[in-house]
Protein backbone atom coordinates (compact mmCIF):
# COMPACT_ATOMS: atom_id res chain seq x y z
CA UNK A 1 0.00 0.00 0.00
CA UNK A 2 3.26 2.13 0.57
CA UNK A 3 4.64 1.72 -2.57
CA UNK A 4 1.00 2.57 -4.22
CA UNK A 5 0.50 6.13 -2.23
CA UNK A 6 4.25 6.69 -3.39
CA UNK A 7 3.72 6.05 -7.37
CA UNK A 8 0.62 7.73 -7.40
CA UNK A 9 2.42 10.81 -5.71
CA UNK A 10 5.06 10.69 -8.24
CA UNK A 11 2.38 10.18 -11.07
CA UNK A 12 0.53 13.14 -9.87
CA UNK A 13 3.53 15.12 -9.45
CA UNK A 14 4.64 14.23 -12.80
CA UNK A 15 1.22 15.19 -14.70
CA UNK A 16 1.04 18.57 -12.50
CA UNK A 17 5.22 19.09 -13.49
CA UNK A 18 4.22 18.49 -17.56
CA UNK A 19 0.76 20.79 -17.55
CA UNK A 20 2.81 23.79 -16.11
CA UNK A 21 5.58 23.46 -18.54
CA UNK A 22 3.36 23.54 -21.46
CA UNK A 23 1.70 26.57 -20.15
CA UNK A 24 5.44 28.04 -19.17
CA UNK A 25 6.16 26.99 -23.28
CA UNK A 26 2.70 28.48 -24.62
CA UNK A 27 3.46 31.72 -23.10
CA UNK A 28 7.18 31.84 -24.17
CA UNK A 29 6.02 31.43 -27.76
CA UNK A 30 3.32 33.97 -27.57
CA UNK A 31 5.69 36.41 -25.59
CA UNK A 32 7.89 36.22 -29.00
CA UNK A 33 5.50 36.76 -31.05
CA UNK A 34 3.68 39.78 -29.82
CA UNK A 35 7.50 41.59 -29.65
CA UNK A 36 7.96 43.71 -32.68
CA UNK A 37 11.36 43.54 -34.73
CA UNK A 38 11.72 46.81 -36.92
CA UNK A 39 13.32 46.40 -40.36
CA UNK A 40 12.93 48.15 -43.55
CA UNK A 41 11.19 47.22 -46.59
CA UNK A 42 13.64 46.67 -48.66
CA UNK A 43 14.80 43.25 -46.61
CA UNK A 44 10.91 41.96 -47.12
CA UNK A 45 11.27 42.88 -50.91
CA UNK A 46 14.45 40.62 -51.01
CA UNK A 47 12.04 37.53 -50.17
CA UNK A 48 9.37 38.56 -52.77
CA UNK A 49 9.53 36.05 -55.94
CA UNK A 50 9.09 32.45 -57.34
CA UNK A 51 11.42 29.47 -55.49
CA UNK A 52 11.64 26.15 -57.02
CA UNK A 53 11.27 23.46 -54.38
CA UNK A 54 13.26 21.03 -56.36
CA UNK A 55 12.73 17.84 -54.04
CA UNK A 56 9.39 18.58 -54.66
CA UNK A 57 9.12 19.46 -57.97
CA UNK A 58 6.88 22.45 -57.45
CA UNK A 59 7.25 26.18 -57.13
CA UNK A 60 6.67 28.45 -53.86
CA UNK A 61 5.90 31.95 -54.18
CA UNK A 62 6.06 34.64 -51.79
CA UNK A 63 4.19 37.50 -52.36
CA UNK A 64 3.68 40.99 -50.05
CA UNK A 65 -0.05 42.43 -49.91
CA UNK A 66 -1.45 44.67 -47.62
CA UNK A 67 1.96 45.06 -45.44
CA UNK A 68 1.71 41.07 -44.90
CA UNK A 69 4.18 38.43 -45.93
CA UNK A 70 2.46 34.92 -47.42
CA UNK A 71 3.77 32.15 -48.98
CA UNK A 72 1.93 30.41 -52.20
CA UNK A 73 1.88 26.94 -52.83
CA UNK A 74 0.13 24.50 -54.95
CA UNK A 75 -1.70 23.99 -51.90
CA UNK A 76 -2.57 26.82 -50.02
CA UNK A 77 -1.81 30.60 -48.88
CA UNK A 78 -0.33 31.01 -45.99
CA UNK A 79 0.83 33.88 -43.64
CA UNK A 80 4.60 34.58 -43.07
CA UNK A 81 5.73 36.25 -39.93
CA UNK A 82 9.30 37.87 -39.26
CA UNK A 83 10.97 35.70 -36.73
CA UNK A 84 14.39 37.97 -37.24
CA UNK A 85 15.82 40.72 -39.82
CA UNK A 86 16.63 37.54 -42.37
CA UNK A 87 14.22 34.97 -41.80
CA UNK A 88 10.14 34.30 -42.03
CA UNK A 89 8.88 31.77 -40.37
CA UNK A 90 5.40 29.91 -41.25
CA UNK A 91 3.98 28.41 -38.44
CA UNK A 92 1.45 26.21 -39.43
CA UNK A 93 3.33 24.08 -41.55
CA UNK A 94 6.78 24.90 -39.39
CA UNK A 95 8.85 26.43 -42.27
CA UNK A 96 11.83 29.03 -42.29
CA UNK A 97 12.93 30.84 -45.14
CA UNK A 98 16.29 32.46 -44.48
CA UNK A 99 18.12 35.01 -46.71
CA UNK A 100 21.00 33.64 -47.75
CA UNK A 101 24.05 36.52 -47.86
CA UNK A 102 25.85 36.68 -50.90
CA UNK A 103 23.27 35.21 -53.10
CA UNK A 104 19.95 37.11 -53.80
CA UNK A 105 18.53 34.11 -55.97
CA UNK A 106 18.09 31.82 -53.52
CA UNK A 107 16.57 31.12 -49.44
CA UNK A 108 17.66 28.71 -47.37
CA UNK A 109 14.54 26.43 -46.42
CA UNK A 110 14.07 24.70 -42.75
CA UNK A 111 11.00 22.77 -42.25
CA UNK A 112 10.88 19.68 -39.38
CA UNK A 113 14.95 19.37 -39.35
CA UNK A 114 14.73 18.94 -42.92
CA UNK A 115 17.09 21.48 -45.08
CA UNK A 116 17.68 22.97 -48.30
CA UNK A 117 18.39 25.74 -50.80
CA UNK A 118 15.46 26.92 -53.16
CA UNK A 119 16.67 28.71 -55.49
CA UNK A 120 14.52 31.47 -57.42
CA UNK A 121 12.60 31.60 -60.32
CA UNK A 122 13.78 33.64 -63.42
CA UNK A 123 10.72 35.14 -65.40
CA UNK A 124 10.80 34.89 -69.02
CA UNK A 125 11.14 38.98 -69.21
CA UNK A 126 14.27 38.43 -67.15
CA UNK A 127 16.03 35.43 -69.15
Amino acid sequence: MKNLIQITTVLFLLVQTIGYSQVKNSETISNKQDTKIEIDNTTLKSFVGKYLLAEADFELEIVREDGMMYIISPFSKDILILKNETTLHEPSRGVDLELIKDNIDALKFTQNGYETIIERVKSKTEE
